[in-house]
């Protein structure tokens, strides 16, 4: 996944560098973006702006950290408690913190920190994903899911044009001329594709038939697809395409 994006909201100067040399230095998978030394003042970055981590400690000059929760009830980013007193602990978790760091920060405990973060992370994106295509199912939705290191894209399935494949990946092509490229072989999408709509023409493509605008008999078959691709039918396909063409 791409870096966890984080803000440091610390008012000691000291410990504010300190977290952020730790996590510059040793946890290459968290960047941090920007840091406060209020929640008050953090306030106009956090909601124009994405973190998906939040590195708050308690105890700071005028206000506490949980003020943060007033400002913003339900954030969507995660948190980490950061403080020199213990006596916090149990207040922290009622706020849903994923983890409460004692000052001063020791590095593994650190690291164990960010590893929650992230497998929460990857744990909603694969329940999202789930009840997404669930919702589908249940709805007969004409759209799909294409997964990737972000998050996933829900693309109109009549929006496909081709699918190309390339070594272990495959390479969407839709109507509008763009194409998304994804970590899954050709086969899985033959699995899952209609396939009154799609037919694999040879090894490396899959086309929709509705978006054939020509067909070419030469040496070989080949077709031109409405985005003036231009592909090649496999000698063995060539009977069971022209078939299923006529039929529709």
């Amino acid at each position: 996944m791409n870096k966890l994006k984080c803000i440091i909201i610390e008012d000691e100067k000291e410990s504010q560098a300190a977290l952020q040399n730790l996590i510059t230095t040793y946890c290459h998978n968290v960047e941090v973006i920007s840091t406060y030394e209020s929640v008050t003042s953090a306030m106009d970055f956090l909601n124009t702006n994405t973190v998906n981590l939040v590195f708050l400690d308690i105890e700071l000059q005028g206000e506490s950290g949980f003020n943060l929760f007033t400002f913003i009830p339900n954030p969507k980013f995660k948190i980490i408690f950061t403080t020199a007193y213990n006596q916090y602990a149990v207040k922290a978790f009622k706020f849903s913190a994923i983890d409460y760091l004692m000052k001063p920060i020791d590095l593994n405990e650190l690291r164990s920190a960010i590893t929650k973060v992230i497998e929460l992370e990857e744990f909603i994106k694969t329940n999202e994903l789930y009840n997404i295509l669930i919702h589908n199912i249940k709805n007969g939705s004409n759209q799909i899911a294409i997964t990737h290191q972000n998050g996933f894209d829900l693309i109109n399935i009549s929006d496909i044009v081709w699918l190309e494949a390339e070594v272990n990946y495959t390479s969407i092509h839709l109507s509008n001329g763009s194409k998304i490229t994804v970590a899954k072989t050709l086969k899985h999408f033959e699995d899952y594709l209609d396939s009154n709509m799609f037919f694999r023409v040879s090894r490396s493509a899959i086309v929709n038939i509705r978006c054939i605008s020509k067909f070419h008999k030469q040496n070989a078959l080949t077709v031109t697809m409405t985005d003036r691709s231009t592909i090649t039918v496999s000698e063995a396909r060539k009977d069971e395409l022209l078939s299923i063409y006529h039929r529709i």
